[in-house]
């Protein structure tokens, strides 16, 4: 990083941005004028050479890779070996990810660990994961003496997901093989159940599965460069369907183990590029291949690790990556650099008031509003000067240009820079950032302590389900027509890469559509958003809660509490000041300016301390009912302090320490308050909500309360705002655990 700041600096020397912006066409061609290229470029080039020998110092050699990850894997064979339990076997998966991980390209190693982690995978449940990683195994060079041992597995899979095809090559690729006795019998077995298959082939074909179909609304839209608006052309009920939309191009946040295919965060068998330090995993086989073409050309830049560098210049090269097709039509042989460009923008302008979701995505991203003309010189700089560098990379590192007439290579990297910097403008204002439900844990389904099978969490174990996490940056060019309001209309759910928008209120018809570009009214300052959306979107909110002479009571009556001399209610001016790392910050009352103690905070967490101890929890109920008199309802803290006791109770559990009927009794009270202060705040239908429910349902599961049928029904329609692995694994705990002893209420 010190590095790409010095080069960057040298470079601002040699280019001078004085004067109006123009365009991002213009504004690249300033780095190109003949007179500073050279060095300019020269410059580029061994920033990059710098990266190349940083990487080349810090690789791990061959073979230490290969030394490591068979010390993993035998590790991994000891542990599956020893035990008779099904904990050994997700154990064992850890190991033998941990060892694909560590591999990296040492392939006769690397092959190991796959088939390994496939048999156990193949004993757990998870078929099309074991399938997967015994068809790595033989491309990563399975001895090819023992490869009729895979290709059993591969068949028994394939019959376990009842696909036809696969099973049928697999077998007859046996039939070729010289097999002994056993695999003789176990080939016998799996041609029986193919004829079985092949039997009620025809029945199943008489079967057609429906797909989720969701109603969309009409809404009228209008997009251009000076304007933007997204409007209801009928009456919309809250918590209806108003559009989805697919992500075609997003990018993990920080070093989240997601797919960068589908997008999804939970993996059994996470699977990694073994050329670039495993820092691009995907979840599937099928991914991978999806994700070839993309990755050809950013694995080299994943391997010098250039793209943690440049932030949102990544999400914008891929989408440059991911349209390539489309902008290669735009490059005839008789147009220059300057009609080529226009081409490109003109694909936005045609028809742009009818736009839709069915609409070509990237003519939509490219009219998507940008504020390069609005940052400053030096914010300008660093943007165009990272397009530069992710052209420069794509020349020197891989075969991208390779794909542009010859004739026009120098244009095309001109163009290409610029498309970058574009999207790099629009994707500041533009881009959004995806979050789900997550565990706290490193490969969650690979953790023995909470899964009882595939898919299906042990008795007590949902609450370990309750944390957000932010995942991708994502393109969404279809959301980013609605404009802000700090009292939003809508509310996203993401899936993967795909998003469905739902009504957060009732709209009526010829009602502008607004999203929320930060906190909303609810959950911030009006000063704090303001800085925010001014910083980033260069724009002055005028909403209505915005505009309204008391904009902050909402957010305020959060943070309510009793003085403790003159009685009066209160916002302290550091409305979060329980954050913060000095505890010993002044909390003065804003009517009689007396400072206050709060005897009760540090009493609260004296007794949190000593959780494991019956009277300290009956004192420490008793002090959170007491918070009633000093913070009014739904106060922020006393929601913080709720989820402390519940979280500390539950690990209490988890210590194995006994927890009594009067014990349930008061978490379930503290869970219920907490339920309702989060649906205040952030609304039932949130991720929030959802989050914290996991502690009710997991009382219930534990027959330690009961919800009448209304409530449960509630909950369990709460369930489709969750993404749909997530939502599964809901649903199965439901009908493990819960579903019968409400039956029997």
């Amino acid at each position: 990083m010190d590095q790409l700041a010095k080069v960057f600096s040298l470079q601002e020397q040699l280019v001078d941005f004085k004067g109006p912006y123009k365009n991002e066409l213009a504004t690249i061609k300033l780095l190109h004028e003949p007179t500073k290229k050279q060095h300019f470029q020269q410059l580029t080039k061994q920033l990059l050479a710098h990266l190349e020998k940083e990487e080349q110092n810090q690789r791990h050699d061959h073979q230490s890779c290969q030394e490591e990850a068979r010390l993993l894997r035998e590790e991994g064979n000891r542990i599956y070996k020893a035990m008779s339990n099904q904990n050994r076997l997700l154990e064992a998966c850890r190991l033998y990810t941990k060892a694909i991980f560590k591999a990296e390209s040492a392939y006769d190693e690397l092959c190991l660990a796959f088939a390994n982690r496939g048999m156990a995978l193949q004993e757990f449940g998870y078929y099309q994961e074991a399938y997967d990683d015994c068809c790595h195994a033989l491309e990563f060079g399975y001895n090819q003496k023992l490869q009729h041992k895979i290709v059993i597995r591969l068949a028994y899979c394939a019959a376990k997901l009842k696909n036809i095809e696969d099973l049928e090559r697999h077998l007859e690729c046996l039939r070729e093989k010289d097999l002994n006795d056993g695999y003789i019998k176990q080939l016998l077995e799996l041609e029986e159940i193919l004829t079985d298959l092949q039997e009620s082939k025809d029945t199943a074909n008489k079967q057609t599965q429906k797909e989720e179909h969701l109603d969309k609304q009409e809404i009228i839209i209008d997009s251009n460069c000076d304007n933007r608006y997204m409007i209801a052309k009928n009456n919309i009920a809250a918590h209806e369907v108003i559009f989805q939309e697919m992500a075609s191009a997003f990018v993990p946040i920080e070093d989240n183990i997601i797919c960068h295919q589908c997008a999804t965060s939970f993996m059994c068998a996470p699977i990694p590029c073994p050329h670039c330090h495993h820092r691009v995993i995907y979840c599937s086989r099928a991914c991978r291949q999806s994700h070839l073409y993309i990755h050809q050309y950013e694995c080299a830049a994943y391997r010098l690790n250039l793209l943690q560098m440049l932030g949102v210049s990544h999400l914008a090269m891929r989408l440059v990556l991911t349209y390539l097709p489309e902008i290669l039509t735009h490059f005839t042989q008789d147009s220059n650099t300057l009609e080529t460009w226009t081409k490109l923008l003109e694909l936005n302008q045609k028809g742009h008031s009818k736009v839709d979701p069915l609409r070509p995505q990237y003519a939509t991203s490219l009219g998507m509003i940008s504020h390069l003309n609005k940052v400053s010189p030096n914010e300008l700089m660093y943007y165009a000067l990272s397009a530069n560098l992710l052209q420069v990379y794509l020349e020197k590192h891989t075969k991208f240009f390779e794909q542009f007439p010859l004739n026009k290579r120098q244009d095309s990297k001109i163009i290409v820079s610029a498309l970058i910097l574009r999207h790099a403008g629009q994707l500041l204002v533009n881009g959004h950032v995806g979050y789900a439900l997550s565990f706290s844990l490193d490969l969650p389904l690979l953790e023995p302590s909470i899964w009882q099978s595939t898919w299906r969490l042990k008795l007590g174990c949902l609450h370990k389900l309750s944390q957000i996490k932010l995942t991708t940056a994502m393109n969404l060019p279809y959301l980013s027509l609605c404009n802000h309001a700090c009292d939003p209309s809508i509310r996203t759910k993401f899936d993967g890469r795909q998003i469905i928008v739902y009504a957060s209120k009732n709209i009526k018809a010829g009602d502008e559509i607004f999203n929320c570009y930060t906190q909303d009214y609810n959950n911030s300052l009006r000063q704090e958003r303001t800085e925010h959306l001014q910083d980033v979107y260069k724009f002055q909110c005028r909403c209505t809660k915005c505009m309204k002479s008391d904009y902050d009571e909402a957010y305020l009556n959060y943070h309510q509490y009793k003085c403790e001399s003159c009685g009066k209610w209160f916002a302290p001016t550091n409305l979060n000041w329980w954050l913060e790392s000095d505890l010993e910050v002044a909390i003065d009352c804003t009517h009689c300016k007396v400072q206050q103690v709060f005897p009760w905070y540090q009493q609260f967490f004296q007794l949190l301390e000593n959780i494991h101890d019956k009277s300290s929890r009956q004192l420490l109920y008793k002090s959170f009912y007491q918070l009633n008199n000093c913070l009014l309802d739904h106060n922020s803290l006393k929601l913080n302090m709720a989820g402390e006791l519940i979280e500390a109770c539950f690990k209490a559990r988890e210590d194995g320490y006994s927890l009594d009927t009067e014990d349930y009794l008061n978490l379930e009270k503290v869970i219920r308050q907490q339920l309702l202060a989060v649906s205040v705040q952030k609304g039932s239908h949130s991720l929030n909500y959802l989050g914290k429910m996991t502690y009710l349902w997991d009382l219930m599961a534990l027959k330690k309360c009961k919800l009448d049928k209304e409530e449960l029904e509630t909950m369990l329609k709460l369930l489709e705002n969750l993404a749909r692995e997530i939502r599964d694994i809901f649903i199965n705990y439901y009908n493990d655990f819960i579903e019968q002893q409400q039956q029997c209420k």
